[in-house]
């Protein structure tokens, strides 16, 4: 993934006490029953009105950093985040984002997760990202296990045309310009600076993400962020988020 050279709501779940020892198996479980009923709706909805033999099973690809404990979450209001460590494939459709809140830096016990998607390009030396879809956003609490909200684009691009696309998320609900309307603080572990070693995606990738250095931004379509070159500034060094998302490879 290129770098820069200068260098709408959901529901709530209870909150438990951590042990993590104890709830790693439990944790799984639960994670990977909530994102298979996401891609099984997925799957009924993409073959509905195919009466072939074809199989419901989508082929999936997950980009990110992996949802595992870390040591903060923001106490920014309303931060955003991108992922830059990798890309999605041409012909990607998010499905669902995973991502971990088990603990609170700010004293919140709550917040909101909006998946955003992002077109990518070089502008004068520096990697600038565009806005192009806008998720629904869910209000979240904290939670000793990984949460799965859908990346259910509302408005803008819902397939990614090349293989210069990634995806983030804003800790706010917008409305269909990407003006916030419901904004809390940090509600996914991240490591500063960034974890060694590759992401989700496998090799090639790392597990780099860019923080918007303001808070409460605008996320309306064609929004850019960058380092410079941009409508608002992402801020150094990388962070690691734990948060990752899947998504369903549709082919040509």
């Amino acid at each position: 993934m290129p770098r820069d050279s200068k260098s709408p709501g959901g529901g709530e779940v209870m909150i438990l006490p951590t042990d993590r020892k104890r709830i790693q198996n439990r944790n799984t479980i639960v994670f990977y029953c909530s994102l298979g009923l996401l891609l099984t709706a997925f799957g009924s909805r993409a073959l509905a009105g195919d009466n072939s033999a074809k199989s419901a099973s989508p082929t999936t690809f997950l980009e990110g950093s992996k949802p595992t404990h870390r040591a903060d979450t923001d106490n920014g209001i309303g931060e955003l985040n991108i992922y830059v460590g990798g890309s999605l494939p041409a012909r990607t459709q998010p499905v669902a984002m995973s991502y971990l809140f088990d603990q609170t830096s700010a004293g919140n016990t709550t917040g909101y997760i909006t998946p955003l998607l992002f077109e990518y390009k070089s502008v004068e030396a520096a990697t600038v990202y565009t806005v192009v879809g806008i998720g629904k956003g869910f209000k979240v609490s904290l939670f000793e296990f990984t949460g799965v909200v859908p990346f259910e684009v509302v408005e803008g691009i819902k397939v990614t045309t090349g293989a210069n696309f990634t995806f983030g998320f804003v800790m706010s609900i917008v409305n269909s310009s990407g003006i916030p309307v419901l904004t809390g603080q940090g509600v996914v572990d991240f490591d500063t600076p960034s974890d060694t070693g590759e992401g989700v995606g496998g090799a090639g990738t790392t597990n780099d993400w860019a923080y918007s250095a303001v808070s409460e931004p605008t996320v309306a379509l064609g929004t850019t962020f960058g380092l410079a070159n941009a409508d608002y500034q992402l801020g150094l060094p990388y962070r690691t988020y734990s948060a990752q998302v899947t998504g369903v490879l549709l082919g040509k």
